[in-house]
């Protein structure tokens, strides 16, 4: 089954059309990703590079896991779903932790593939052995614990959302402190 994505209005609202996947990101239309970061109860983050295989961003780290928003389904339910196909880590909607929109559109592979995306950004606070996930290894070549997020060329071009979370886990460690 082909995955169905509704296609936005510039304020975020559904246009009322739904697209596959690679028409979206061939015509570069608005839509919902999910993205959810996780992180540690003593302040580490868990990264996720993703496969070879992917079609946009091979081979480069990203925090924790994101996803399209399948048509009719909501943010939540995607960061839910997205999280279990990833990662085969079950997560609850109570443990997300709302943090933010953000607007992002990058064009990849030479213009032919667009990607003009509203991350819908969830944490969830979680001490997880990285042993027991179970990677799609269509979607993730390998997970990593780190102690502070210091991204370079080998990451997804995520800038403002790493300044975020940045921000988040100084914040969450000064209040521990």
């Amino acid at each position: 089954m082909i995955e169905q994505i509704d296609v936005l209005v510039p304020d975020g609202k559904p246009a009322g059309i739904r697209k596959p996947k690679d028409a979206i990101h061939r015509d570069g239309d608005l839509h919902r990703g999910a993205h959810v970061w996780i992180i540690a109860t003593d302040g580490r983050i868990l990264l996720q590079r993703r496969s070879l295989r992917k079609e946009n961003n091979p081979g480069l780290w990203d925090v924790s896991c994101a996803g399209h928003v399948s048509a009719g389904e909501s943010a939540i339910d995607a960061a839910v779903r997205e999280t279990q196909e990833e990662l085969g880590l079950t997560i609850v909607p109570a443990e997300l932790e709302f943090v933010a929109s953000l607007q992002e559109k990058s064009v990849l592979n030479d213009g032919k593939y667009i990607d003009n995306e509203i991350h819908e950004i969830f944490l969830v606070r979680r001490d997880v052995d990285v042993a027991s996930l179970a990677l799609d290894p269509e979607e993730v070549a390998e997970v990593k614990w780190v102690d502070q997020l210091r991204p370079d060329a080998t990451f997804v071009p995520h800038a403002e959302e790493y300044a975020l979370l940045s921000r988040l886990v100084r914040e969450d460690v000064q209040r521990r402190a």
